[in-house]
């Protein structure tokens, strides 16, 4: 499970359907009533979770008070990687810029470094900036809109890793053997001066040959960390992580944020090498972090036995094989989404299994990631925009500076203050995850509002007491068909078996079953996408 995909963890709330899945009945009822205007979503999602979106005035004044450029004494005491080759690659909408890595073969594999912001250079603890950014715990994103967990001036300016600038980071650089382990890691305070800002899209280019390197450099590096990529990858796995392959769900809105093109974007390779590097960075810091006192880890625990039976149950249904049961292992259950790659129900048992699972979270005790197969695992490289990584930051500087017998910079943290720093954190990400899905969920039913009467191809996700939910494909958009609609027969659902039955007729409609669909009605106010089943074709 990659990190964007833990971002995609179920909000379990109210009726389940037949198939395990939340009945999510407390859409966006309340921010969109009575309300017409697409441009004023954005508002009515800030107001309905109480997202701070105006920073206070001490730490607008704090950021102000802040230098555009590095003064030339902390350069001194670091450890300058500005004439290595370092690049970004991040979308090609991203401003705030807060990883970029750096490869080079040695006699065992590969070095990697990764270099992430230094903003605890420039955000002391309990500052206004700091309590701010606590408070706020994360940034939120709302597709053309930001709301960031630092004002512009860092974020955007100062501790964004922006081209051919000297920027502070912290890194850190592995040695990695060929078969993918970790030989050797250290973590430094460190200046660097990127030599490119690069886009996931022109490097899946450069990796594809439809596009020309623009240095001979760039090309060495790059195909160094696609083969690197790949060794971690297969690593990982065959330790017993768990890849959930899922496509990401975009959205284009116009200039008055009514949106005109929904589509669901594969994962790619650039995409992956970058997301690969992050998880072994955040891993080996962890690892350096477990050594020195209290830390806060990203953790995600087994799930239960009676979830992942409901799994394994659903997968039996749709024709997998799975050994192991009634509890599988992790390399059983990663078997599974390996058979279902080249089957229409392959993101459907994803989102199952990942349905069956305990949410990822923080905290100060370290009981490992189920999910990623990690021991020891942490967030470091989205400091920025992530506060948990910003505390990790500042106890690894902790740690640095210790070992250099230099601790008149020494920041504490009692474990009483970790453990609410921790429990806020993983609250507030949640308020984030929950924000932005129905931010996305609003921009769908407004965008199918112009296709009533259409037909679609799609597929059945669920299957509850009143109906069948059915995915569009082309969208990735979710609706529903009501039994009542359904007037070929009297339908019923069949909790055991994952279905609907026709009383009459037998006919069922089953968890994974492609079906012709036409859209019924829209109701924007209250977040309904009513479906009805082609029967004509």
């Amino acid at each position: 499970m990659s990190l964007e995909e833990e971002k995609k963890a179920p909000v379990v709330r109210g009726k389940m359907r037949a198939d395990g899945m939340p009945v999510d009945r407390r859409f966006m009822e309340k921010a969109l009533k009575k309300q017409s205007d697409a441009s004023e979503d954005f508002n009515a999602i800030i107001e309905k979770y109480k997202i701070r979106k105006d920073f206070p005035a001490n730490a607008l004044q704090e950021a102000e008070l802040i230098p555009d450029s590095i003064d030339p004494a902390e350069i001194n005491r670091r450890l300058d990687l500005r004439d290595k080759m370092v690049f970004t690659i991040d979308g090609a909408d991203a401003k705030d810029l807060d990883d970029a890595v750096s490869i080079e073969k040695n006699s065992g594999g590969w070095q990697l470094g990764v270099h992430i912001a230094d903003v605890s250079c420039y955000v002391s603890k309990d500052s206004g900036l700091d309590r701010e950014a606590r408070k706020r715990a994360n940034s939120f994103y709302f597709i053309t809109k930001v709301v960031p967990m630092f004002p512009e001036k860092l974020s955007n300016g100062i501790c964004s890793l922006n081209p051919e600038v000297d920027r502070l980071t912290l890194s850190i650089i592995m040695d990695i053997d060929g078969s993918g382990a970790v030989s050797k890691y250290t973590l430094h305070e460190s200046v660097i001066h990127t030599s490119y800002r690069l886009t996931y899209e022109k490097v899946q280019d450069y990796l594809d040959g439809k596009e020309a390197y623009p240095s001979p450099g760039l090309e060495k590096s790059l195909s160094m960390m696609s083969e690197l990529f790949h060794v971690l990858y297969k690593k990982r796995i065959r330790e017993g992580a768990i890849d959930l392959d899922f496509r990401e769900q975009k959205c284009i809105l116009d200039e008055n944020s009514e949106p005109v093109k929904f589509w669901l974007k594969d994962r790619i390779d650039s995409e992956r090498i970058i997301e690969e590097f992050m998880l072994i960075a955040n891993q080996m810091t962890a690892k350096f972090l477990s050594g020195k006192g209290k830390s806060i880890y990203r953790i995600h625990g087994e799930p239960t036995a009676e979830k992942i039976q409901d799994f394994v149950r659903l997968a039996l249904k749709l024709g997998h094989k799975i050994y192991g049961v009634p509890v599988p292992s992790p390399l059983e259950l990663q078997k599974v989404l390996e058979d279902s790659k080249d089957k229409p129900h392959k993101e459907l048992i994803s989102q199952l299994l990942l349905r069956s699972m305990q949410q990822a979270r923080y905290d100060t005790d370290n009981i490992g990631h189920f999910g990623l197969g990690f021991e020891y695992y942490t967030h470091f490289t989205s400091p920025i925009r992530r506060y948990a990584d910003l505390i990790v930051h500042r106890l690894i500087k902790n740690s640095i500076l210790i070992n250099n017998k230099d601790i008149t910079t020494k920041v504490i943290y009692s474990e009483e203050e970790l453990g609410k720093i921790a429990d806020h954190i993983s609250t507030m990400e949640r308020v984030a995850m929950e924000s932005e899905r129905d931010f996305y969920k609003i921009k769908s039913i407004r965008f199918m509002e112009s296709r009533v009467h259409k037909k679609f191809e799609g597929m059945i996700t669920g299957v509850s007491s009143f109906g069948i939910f059915v995915q569009i494909r082309i969208f990735g958009v979710e609706g529903l068909i009501r039994y009542k609609d359904m007037d070929d027969d009297y339908y019923f659902y069949d909790e055991k078996n994952y279905c609907a039955v026709g009383k009459k007729s037998k006919k069922r409609y089953t968890l994974g079953d492609n079906v012709n669909i036409i859209v019924k009605k829209v109701n924007v106010e209250r977040g309904f996408l009513d479906l009805l089943f082609d029967t004509k074709n």
